[in-house]
């Protein structure tokens, strides 16, 4: 319930400036224009960044943690407002105001009515972006369920954090379906005609009165707020989680730590060295190249300046590091999301089993991740790169199987009639067709890792995670972490504008 308070106060906070920004920003494009670089610094920037400087305006405590899940949450809500505002069709605007509508009835009127239901997926992500932050928000004390997560963290209990993180997971599932079933539930009812339609006000009116009785009762009588029991199911829980890691550690130590050394050896290593060994000349020439042939010229001069920028923090190295682990932990996230994607894509029974496991796993808070692989890998980089990947895997997976569901079910059969086999429908019909989804896959799966970076500073990562830490953590190197912190943001701004052009330039 902490956690749930915490949430909805910084929730509402948030809408309150959201979604009148957001229909700004939708009816103007110069205002659209101007948000748009702030929204990605907001996104982009690690959240240890600011934690620190709101503790010292606003103390340790409820306050600072709510301001700063507002941060976190705001901008989603912003973006999706904005975007539905622009996906109003213009015939629809311009026959409004040839009955003489004004501006103010135009947007009340129409714009509003007609975006309503992506309005509403706003709000939804920016009660997901919520939650997110509440396992973070408890290292300035924030109440709730991310205090518990923290503790398991330190501690190493395996049990306690999935606990935890499984009931942070079921208040997203129900905040989830209660925003998502809203957006269309009055407007249904209407069409229904049922009976029940008139006595909706009167039903919520009665409601309320209970409520109200219910909480006088509580605030009254011990046995009416007495709290029936000490959880069985979360202990039996946490016992088994705990149960099968300890099963893990002693059974399968050997092959994880053969699996962890292969890939640090193997590639990682190899990665990491030519990057931050190779004159930092050199390496931003080549990522201007690339930015260039895979964004054109407009993402290679966004490139240039982050590039130029990297090396005014002068932590050129970490960021390199920071990359090599970014672009491993992509590479497979890639994989994975492809395999699972085509597979979700190609069946709509596997789709219906597997999505509602990774919209689990997207609202699972990062540190619960953490736990089990520290117990299973040690505090080494590798354990940070598996926890990103384990992250940025469910959006991915949903953004490659919706791509290859859209392909044209005509292509496929006329494939299948010409002799393809499964394998040849798969690789030279759905995934190039669906190569614009590839991308965007990518661009998320990117943004994703990398907001795991500081994360994994907390578990032995290095480089640019562990200089923001270590920044928040000892007040003579917050100067470091700052620049840490912005040099991560520019890593996530030449991302993020790579991989869009290169979605648009695939999709035309």
């Amino acid at each position: 319930m902490d956690t749930l308070a915490l949430t909805l106060s910084a929730v509402c906070v948030a809408l309150l400036f959201a979604i009148p920004l957001g229909v700004w920003a939708g009816l103007s494009d110069r205002v659209n224009r101007i948000v748009t670089p702030f929204l990605d610094f907001m996104q982009t920037m690690p959240t240890f960044v600011y934690l620190a400087p709101l503790t010292l305006f606003f103390l340790i405590g409820p306050a600072s943690a709510t301001i700063a899940t507002t941060i976190y949450a705001a901008p989603p809500a912003i973006r999706i407002t904005a975007h539905a505002i622009r996906s109003v069709p213009q015939t629809t605007v311009e026959a409004a105001d040839s009955m003489g509508a004004t501006r103010r009835q135009a947007l009340l009127k129409v714009l509003l009515p007609m975006s309503k239901r992506t309005v509403v997926m706003g709000i939804n992500q920016t009660i997901m972006a919520a939650l997110a932050m509440v396992t973070i928000a408890a290292l300035i004390n924030a109440p709730g369920l991310g205090a518990t997560v923290i503790q398991a963290l330190q501690s190493l209990s395996v049990g306690t954090a999935f606990n935890a993180g499984l009931a942070i997971v079921v208040l997203a599932i129900v905040l989830d379906r209660v925003t998502t079933a809203a957006s269309g539930r009055a407007e249904a009812a209407r069409r229904s005609g049922s009976p029940l339609l008139k006595w909706r006000r009167h039903l919520l009116a009665a409601g309320g009165v209970v409520a109200l009785v219910l909480v006088y009762l509580s605030h009254t009588y011990v046995w009416a707020a007495e709290f029936p029991g000490e959880g069985r199911v979360g202990n039996a829980i946490a016992r088994t989680a705990a149960d099968v890691t300890s099963w893990a550690q002693d059974n399968l130590s050997g092959l994880t730590n053969a699996f962890r050394d292969a890939l640090t050896n193997g590639l990682l290593n190899p990665f990491q060295t030519l990057l931050t060994d190779s004159p930092w000349w050199l390496v931003g020439a080549a990522v201007v190249a690339v930015g260039t042939v895979l964004g054109g010229w407009r993402a290679g001069a966004t490139t240039v300046v982050c590039v130029g920028l990297l090396v005014g923090t002068g932590l050129w190295s970490d960021a390199m590091t920071t990359l090599a682990s970014t672009a491993v932990a992509t590479v497979l996230v890639m994989l994975l999301g492809v395999v699972a994607g085509v597979w979700m894509g190609r069946s709509a029974l596997v789709d219906r089993l597997v999505r509602p496991t990774l919209d689990a796993a997207q609202v699972m808070p990062p540190f619960v991740y953490l736990v089990p692989f520290l117990a299973l890998f040690g505090a080494t980089r590798f354990t940070a790169i598996v926890a990103a990947v384990v992250y940025a895997v469910p959006v991915a997976t949903k953004i490659i199987a919706d791509g290859v569901r859209a392909v044209p079910a005509t292509t496929v059969e006329a494939a299948t009639s010409t002799g393809c086999n499964t394998w040849q429908i798969i690789t030279k019909v759905q995934l190039p067709m669906s190569r614009g989804a590839l991308t965007l896959a990518t661009n998320q799966g990117l943004i994703y890792v990398l907001s795991m970076v500081v994360v994994g500073g907390l578990v032995g990562a290095g480089a640019l995670g562990y200089d923001v830490v270590a920044g928040f953590s000892q007040g003579q190197l917050y100067g470091k972490g700052l620049a840490a912190g912005l040099a991560i943001v520019l890593l996530g701004v030449m991302f993020d504008r790579i991989t869009q052009a290169a979605a648009r330039r695939a999709g035309t």
